[in-house]
């Protein structure tokens, strides 16, 4: 057993502990204990010099041993959905870890030692119960992704302005403490999602310009391909950065005029979510390819998509007053359309010239009256639209297309 490699366990839920000869595996890379009934580790986990790689995840551990930090090889460790509430100080031991994954947990602190990770390029703390960053964390200087959508978080230190690496930040609604000494963090991010940016100044905004209504003018990242948001009124930015190839609005609440999409020469995928808008004009997007536009319970109309040249896939979701979309019938490029629990839809335009059509998806549209002229290509599902009757398979294919909606899974 001494030359053993790795250990899996996974699933085994009759497990509860380990023997404290775990430790004299001193071959051991991997140890997989998910979905054990694990509550606890051996202090002679720490023996385990050449562990590179250890998965606790929906473990019933509620705390790590401070031997813990005598892993010297650990590259990736997984605490999802642990009990975990605090980790010890000894994790800042842990000099060549890459990825820790806290999505999940109950860890409510990351001590100042987490500063101290100066290898660490992946921080997942999603939807766990921390509230509060520690200063250090400004100090991982490697780290290229930090998730922290769905915890309590509110502020973030403005150390963070010194994560020169960071490429991909996922917050919640938060505001910055304090102005950060330096902005470097700007220069690599490309993936940027955010739950309300209202006082985030380190993008160049006045905490008071949501009051006076003042044009903000961002210093936005150089390198930003993806920007996930909410904001409440799109007319107090003056210009969105012209390097975006996939950009999400959320819970937008005033109208989106011409001026906002202008220079996105490049944007090919587009979604509108919980926006409380009657109507969305869409023009200016001459790289766009796929549009998602899903629960604007306010939507009557949908227009400008004859200027979408290059648009492969439409999908328009839960919007209950939508009535009209502008402009289909003139989609040549298009290749998949789905119009789901759009209640309020009584017509589709004549769509036989959508030569590249290839399937229709029409779901939970009560008023929809008579399917539309199509194109040979295509093949219509029709499921749960009372005037149209049902299509055979088309029960499953209009589940198929919900998919858009990506959860999170780590191994």
């Amino acid at each position: 057993m001494a030359s053993l490699t790795c250990l899996s366990l996974r699933g085994c839920d009759w497990l509860r502990k380990l023997p404290d000869s775990i430790g004299k595996l001193t071959s051991l890379l991997e140890l997989n204990l998910r979905a054990t009934r694990m509550r606890q580790l051996p202090d002679s986990i720490g023996g385990l010099k050449k562990l590179e790689k250890m998965n606790l995840r929906f473990t019933r551990i509620r705390e790590l041993p401070s031997s813990i930090g005598g892993l010297e090889s650990l590259l990736d460790l997984n605490l999802q959905k642990t009990k975990i509430t605090e980790l010890p100080a000894s994790i800042g031991d842990l000099k060549r870890l890459k990825r820790i994954i806290l999505f999940g947990s109950k860890i409510r602190e990351l001590p100042n030692s987490i500063g101290d990770l100066k290898m660490l390029r992946e921080m997942h703390l999603g939807f766990s119960q921390i509230s509060e960053l520690p200063n250090s964390i400004g100090r991982l200087e490697s780290l290229a992704a930090l998730h922290l959508w769905g915890t309590k978080i509110t502020e973030v230190p403005a150390s963070i302005g010194c994560l020169e690496r960071l490429e991909c930040l996922v917050l919640p609604t938060i505001k910055i403490r304090e102005q950060p000494k330096t902005t470097k963090i700007l220069e690599n991010l490309k993936v940027l999602e955010c739950g309300g940016c209202r006082n985030i100044t380190w993008m160049g905004k006045s905490p008071k310009a949501d009051e006076c209504n003042l044009s903000l003018n961002i210093t936005w990242p150089p390198q930003l391909w993806c920007l996930n948001m909410s904001w409440d009124d799109p007319r107090s930015l003056t210009w969105l950065p012209s390097s975006l190839c996939r950009l999400v609005l959320r819970d937008v609440k005033s109208p989106i005029e011409q001026p906002f999409f202008f220079n996105l020469r490049y944007l090919s995928e587009l979604t509108i979510l919980e926006c409380c808008l009657r109507e969305i004009e869409f023009e200016q997007l001459e790289s766009l390819q796929y549009l998602t536009v899903t629960e604007c319970e306010s939507l009557v109309m949908l227009s400008g998509l004859s200027s979408l040249g290059k648009l492969k896939e439409l999908i328009v979701r839960s919007c209950s007053q939508l009535t009209e979309i502008r402009g289909l019938g003139k989609l040549n490029s298009l290749k998949k359309l789905s119009i789901m629990n759009c209640n309020c839809m009584e017509r589709l335009p004549n769509l036989s010239k959508l030569y590249k059509l290839e399937t229709l998806n029409l779901s939970h549209c009560e008023s929809l009256q008579g399917l539309p002229e199509i194109a040979n290509t295509c093949d219509p599902y029709i499921h749960q639209c009372p005037m149209l009757g049902e299509s055979d398979d088309g029960y499953k294919t209009c589940m198929d297309c919900r998919k858009f909606n990506r959860g999170v899974n780590f191994v």
